[in-house]
Formats: C-alpha cells, structure tokens, sequence
C-alpha cells in the first residue's frame, strides 16, 4: 500500500453567507433555514478573484515543500466538473510547468464525481508499482463552479470551491493506505435528472451505500469501528452522519464536520481539505486510524483507511 506523504490545500478567499447565496438563486426563507440549521452550513467559499489554476497552485505549492520535483513522475487532477480549464487552454500543462513539473506525466481523472481525489489514490498506487523507489505521484483535486446552476444541490448541499494536493510515494513516515473500498450503482447515473421513481430510491439507498463502502474499507483493513480515531468525511453536509456512526460503532464526535459550516461542500477536495484541518487542530495524530469517506452524483461511493504516520520532515 502506498503513503500520503503530504497535504497541501488551497481555499477560495471570498466567503458567502448562504442567505446571499439564496438570494441569488431566488430561495424561499423555508429553503435558507434548511441549508442553515438543518443540513448545518453558513458561509460557502467563492472563488471571485481566483481561476481554478491559482487554486490548484497554491494547493500544490504547500504540498511540494521540500519534495524534489525530479521524483515527481506523474501529476493527476482528479474533477468533478466535465469541463474544468476555458478552451483552447492548457490547464495541467501550465501548472506543470509553474511547479517545473514538465518531465512528468499528465492527465486528469473524471466520472467519478466527487469521489475522483479518493479514486486517485488507487490509481496513484498502480502507477507507483511501475516506478523506483522514491518515485512520486502528485494528485490535484479542484473545481471551480462555472454557471450558477452547479452552485446547488436542490435539499442536500451549496457547492464551494477549494483545491487540494497531495503527494503519494512509498515514505513510511507517511499516512499508510491501509484499506479502501469503492462502490458505483449505475442506476442512478442520471444524477440530478432521475425519475421520482429513482429520486426516492436514491434518498434511501444513500446512507446505506455510503455505510456500506465504510464498512468494505474497514474490513479490508482489517479494523473494525472502535479502532477508528476519527471519520474525515466530505462535507456535503451534516444531517446524516450522527446516524452511520452509531451503525459502524463510532462515536459521533469523531466525525469531523467543523469545515460545513465554513466552507461548504468543494466537491473531491473536501476528504484532503479536512484531513489536513483535522491534523492541524490535534484531532488526528500519529498512530491514529482515520477513515476517509465521500459520495458523488451518478452514483460513486468510496472510502479509504489511513493508518497516519510521524510526518515526512520538509
């Protein structure tokens, strides 16, 4: 199993109050107090004054300190939007050559939606078997909401806009790959355009996916709910987590959802983003197990154990 050797994130600097936002998109104030009190957010992170290529840097930039860009073999930016850069520009090739990453390989990952960053993980890992020792993969995670009509998920969630990096290698002083599971039912591939039929299929059959691919990564790492420190999750929103905790044998207070509120959901970045505000604020440290864990539209599901190590000094 591969390791995270290090985290690098980057945050849109403008945050809206979701009534704002509301406003905007001609919410009731029924709707605003769901968002708010309910599904638990307050402002949403907007990326006005940035494109998703500054993100992606400044995301990058922390998680290449004291990396030698020569280990670096592969880069990969794992979206969730179809379409990411404006035509006719090249997004990874520009970040590349900023990072003077330009030897490397380069490609992005998509349909998977919001799960594509832990997706990246095991496609980070097949990558590494096929290079020496000391190789590294640099993994980008990243969106930015182009048209008003993705800012919103109808009941369920405001969409923000943050990126993530992180660096996979083979540095035991890293947060060990222990487990992951990915699960995708199909049949609801037309995500936001489902039948009711589908719709109402959907909303009970996501918590009990979103508990089953958990329960697969613990079983392949051979843990089970007690042995968890903490479960760093996406951050759609908070209304359902108390529920699968107390199903998978874990404490509700160790499931991390102080980002909710702050920032919104920032589609595949969420998991990284709070893995590294977790570590930062003592809530995970050496020696914990962590479980990360995110959902996307279509309908992806995917976890994975991360047995968390001393750190790779700078």
């Amino acid at each position: 199993m591969p390791y995270i050797e290090r985290v690098g994130s980057r945050v849109a600097g403008t945050m809206v109050p979701v009534a704002e936002i509301g406003s905007s998109m001609g919410f009731t104030d029924a709707q605003v107090r769901l968002y708010e009190r309910f599904l638990g957010l307050r402002n949403i992170a907007v990326a006005r004054d940035e494109e998703l290529g500054d993100l992606l840097l400044g995301a990058a930039r922390e998680a290449l300190r004291g990396v030698d860009p020569k280990t670096v073999r592969h880069v990969v930016h794992a979206y969730t939007l179809q379409f990411t850069p404006p035509p006719r520009r090249h997004l990874l090739g520009e970040i590349q050559e900023s990072l003077d990453l330009g030897h490397a390989s380069s490609f992005g990952l998509t349909h998977q939606n919001c799960v594509a960053g832990l997706y990246a993980l095991k496609v980070a890992r097949l990558l590494l078997c096929d290079e020496p020792a000391g190789a590294k993969v640099l993994v980008l995670t990243g969106d930015k909401v182009l048209s008003s009509l993705v800012r919103v998920l109808p009941d369920t969630t405001i969409m923000g806009e943050a990126a993530s990096a992180f660096v996979v290698g083979n540095d035991p002083r890293g947060d060990r790959v222990a487990g992951s599971a990915i699960q995708v039912a199909g049949r609801f591939y037309r995500c936001l355009d489902l039948s009711e039929e589908l719709r109402l299929e959907y909303k009970r059959f996501y918590p009990q996916a979103l508990e089953g691919v958990m329960r697969d990564a613990m079983r392949n790492a051979g843990i089970k709910g007690e042995d968890i420190a903490a479960i760093v999750p996406h951050n759609v929103n908070r209304m359902s987590w108390k529920g699968i905790a107390r199903n998978l044998g874990i404490e509700g207070g160790r499931v991390y959802l102080d980002n909710v509120p702050k920032y919104g959901h920032c589609f595949a970045s969420d998991p990284f983003l709070n893995l590294q505000s977790a570590r930062r604020e003592g809530r995970i440290g050496p020696g914990d197990t962590v479980l990360m864990v995110g959902a996307g539209l279509g309908a992806s599901f995917a976890a994975t154990v991360l047995e968390t190590g001393e750190g790779v000094p700078e």
